[in-house]
């Protein structure tokens, strides 16, 4: 029995021993280092309440009840792969064989010789995470090349990750302003795996995040993953009331970096069986990467094909608009020598209006400048009345501004007979709630114009350009009223997409 108890010892695998009461008899170094007791702990102690999990020990007790009742015992002597119990309680899979060995008074004694499945458990779980993973970026990869909208690529990233990740629901978070008046704002891009949650989209859609404010503030603060496992008691999590409700108990928020900045946060959020380990979190951070890379190659083709459109929209209106500018300058001019240093400086005013509706600046760009140049081609453009708040415009808001006042600019030279009987007033200044700086471009004519039939079932480009430079590009909105005698078009867009200087309204 020497032998037996220094071999014992010696092996790699637990060996445990335990007589037909359930008690502990053998316990060897393997068994204190896997189980976490030591040998004179577990000696005498029940094996059942030691190590078996509580969801097997009714199965436990009855088994060795029916075994020293018949001596029958179905899992002896034969590898058995279950869970067994360490001592911080904490459950991780085995694999067991159990001998039966009669003693000298006739009773039975039990060995079991046991080896950690936990390592291997581990190694199958990441090789099958890195497989999805994979799948995963072969299938952004794929979609990239569809043509598909940047809204419907993002919602298919976020489905994709839940899916991979195991997380109940997803959502995308933008950068919007700069400096001081920059957050993190909610966008229609969610995954939820079930309509029950659709209260975790309700609570998040009126908030703003300010760097370093809840998670997805702490992300987007330290450009690292963030991640918590128990939201209903996390102070930092503000809205940790509402999805306590839905059963959301784990959530991580992933930086997203467009062009070496973080422009958005990807938000996850999972009940207790979402998997929040190393190798889930390091899957989301790669696929997190990649989405980012993927989103700004999104983002400059759908730009350069809005350039390649507004360009060739532009072709289509050169001839009318200078035509308009030339009978305009004809009539005006008293020689052949006026009419040329009229209309050359004219025809320079277009070049300038397209060249600032193409080429977005470094850096900002005064309001009532980017107004000036963008209506240039306007004939009578020194006199219209221009009253702009004193601001420098953001470098991705000069291109939709511009494209938006080159455009009602054309129109008013298509329509408005080169504003000859046209009066043009442009306003820009601050709603009363000031969330919204507001453009207003308004024509009165002197002499009724008669109104084009209206076109059923489609739209003109120069609408669609509105409608991607104001919504798209600005966030805002717009209305347009015409008549015979006057239009009005009315521009709202967010305030922190701007950047104010001083408040006064300017005369220009």
């Amino acid at each position: 029995m020497e032998h037996l108890g220094s071999l014992f010892d010696r092996a790699l695998d637990a060996v445990v021993g335990m007589d037909d009461a359930g008690r502990v008899i053998a316990w060897n170094k393997a068994a204190e280092e896997m189980f976490g007791w030591s040998q004179s702990e577990a000696l005498k102690a029940s094996m059942g309440e030691l190590i078996v999990p509580p969801q097997h020990r009714d199965r436990h007790a009855r088994g060795l009840d029916h075994y020293n009742r018949t001596g029958e015992g179905p899992v002896l002597e034969q590898k058995v792969k279950i869970t067994a119990l360490r001592r911080d309680r904490s459950e991780f899979p085995i694999e067991l064989s159990i001998f039966p060995m009669d003693n000298a008074d006739g009773t039975q004694s039990f060995y079991a010789f046991i080896r950690s499945m936990a390592a291997e458990e581990a190694a199958l779980r990441a090789h099958e995470l890195r497989a999805r993973e994979g799948e995963a970026l072969l299938a952004v990869a794929q979609m990239l090349l569809e043509d598909v909208s940047l809204e419907e690529f993002t919602q298919f990233c976020l489905d994709k990750v839940c899916t991979v990740s195991g997380m109940e629901a997803g959502h995308f978070l933008v950068v919007r302003g700069r400096g001081i008046l920059s957050r993190l704002h909610p966008t229609g891009i969610w995954h939820l795996s079930d309509p029950r949650f659709q209260p975790v989209v309700d609570a998040t859609n009126s908030l703003r995040f300010s760097i370093g404010e809840g998670l997805p503030g702490r992300a987007w603060q330290s450009g690292e993953l963030q991640a918590l496992n128990d939201l209903a008691n996390s102070c930092q999590f503000v809205r940790r009331e509402i999805f306590a409700e839905v059963g959301f108990s784990r959530a991580t928020a992933l930086p997203v970096r467009i062009g070496g900045k973080i422009q958005g946060v990807l938000e996850f959020f999972g009940t207790s069986k979402a998997r929040l380990d190393e190798e889930v979190l390091r899957m989301l951070q790669t696929v997190g990467k990649q989405i980012g890379v993927a989103i700004r190659r999104k983002e400059v083709a759908e730009y350069r094909e809005t350039l390649r459109r507004e360009m060739s929209h532009r072709v289509g209106n050169s001839l009318t608009v200078l035509a308009s500018i030339y009978r305009s300058c004809s009539r005006k001019a008293a020689t052949k020598d006026e009419l040329d240093e009229v209309f050359l400086g004219r025809l320079v005013a277009v070049g300038r209006a397209n060249r600032m509706a193409v080429e977005a600046p470094s850096k900002g760009i005064a309001l009532a400048a980017l107004i000036h140049d963008a209506i240039s081609i306007l004939p009578q453009c020194e006199t219209v009345p221009i009253k702009a708040l004193q601001m420098d415009i953001q470098s991705d808001c000069v291109m939709p501004l511009a494209l938006i006042l080159n455009e009602l600019a054309t129109n008013a030279l298509k329509h408005g007979g080169a504003c000859e009987d046209n009066r043009i007033t442009i306003k820009a200044a601050r709603d009363d709630s000031r969330n919204h700086i507001v453009l207003e471009w308004h024509e009165a004519r002197s002499v009724p114009m008669r109104l084009p039939p209206p076109v059923g079932g489609r739209t003109g480009f120069g609408t669609k350009l509105l409608q991607a430079m104001v919504e798209g590009q600005l966030g805002g909105s717009f209305e347009r009223k015409l008549d015979e005698t006057s239009f009005r078009m009315v521009v709202r867009i967010p305030r922190d997409r701007v950047e104010f200087y001083q408040d006064e309204l300017v005369e220009c």
